[in-house]
């Protein structure tokens, strides 16, 4: 048995409540342990002026460790690699110099030894296209998939809507619905991306959606 069952792989905080705060809170429900891995410190975030932006790195970690209290995970670590900005954003330290976590390939070796040592059984990620297209999601999926490969069982978090196939939806209970949406509020700094995803998506806040690579069909409820 590995120091981990589900181990979630995502390049910034806040990337673990989003998309897999109900499936870390049900899956320490149902027993197993958890962990998440961030590949950057999330620098290229807003500060909203709750700090300077060099000290943002160290807020944020600071939040996600408030967030992974509050979703009970067993193993947290953050990986200092570079958080890219989407393309043509403009960040609080000036236009996106286009370098970011796909830059970085030797970023997936790093996710392997951690696999190696934590011996998670499934591997919980964002799918080939980021579901966004945010480069450091889609290279943080790419990371991660090969990383796993001989070790763990990917799953991808998606969008309801596809372009992969739902296998598994999670309907959140109330307890993990309000546990999750506390793990969100740990984010200060990154209120606004809060509330625009609390705009455009508020279905996903309570449903929670998965593909398991190789899975076909659909199931409610989890994967493990």
């Amino acid at each position: 048995r590995g120091m981990v069952d589900l181990l979630v792989v995502v390049p910034h905080p806040d990337d673990e409540s989003f998309g897999a705060g109900g499936a870390l809170l049900l899956a320490k429900e149902a027993g197993l342990r958890t962990g998440v891995l961030t590949l950057t410190r999330g620098e290229a975030g807003r500060t909203l002026g709750l700090c300077p932006p060099e000290e943002l790195p160290q807020v944020r970690v600071e939040e996600l460790k408030r967030a992974a209290a509050v979703l009970q995970v067993d193993y947290l670590e953050v990986l200092d690699y570079p958080n890219a900005l989407p393309e043509g954003a403009q960040g609080e330290r000036g236009p996106a110099t286009g370098r970011g976590l796909s830059d970085h390939p030797e970023a997936e070796e790093a996710v392997r030894e951690r696999l190696l040592a934590l011996r998670p059984r499934f591997v919980l990620t964002f799918p080939p296209d980021g579901i966004n297209g945010h480069p450091d999601h889609v290279a943080a999926s790419r990371y991660a998939r090969e990383a796993a490969k001989g070790l763990a069982q990917v799953v991808y978090l998606v969008r309801p809507e596809g372009p992969l196939p739902v296998t598994h939806r999670l309907r959140l209970p109330e307890w993990a619905l309000a546990r999750k949406l506390q793990a969100l509020a740990q984010h200060k700094t990154q209120a606004l991306s809060v509330l625009a995803f609390m705009e455009r998506h508020p279905q996903r806040l309570w449903t929670e959606t998965f593909h398991l690579l190789g899975a076909s069909g659909l199931r409610e409820g989890p994967w493990w």
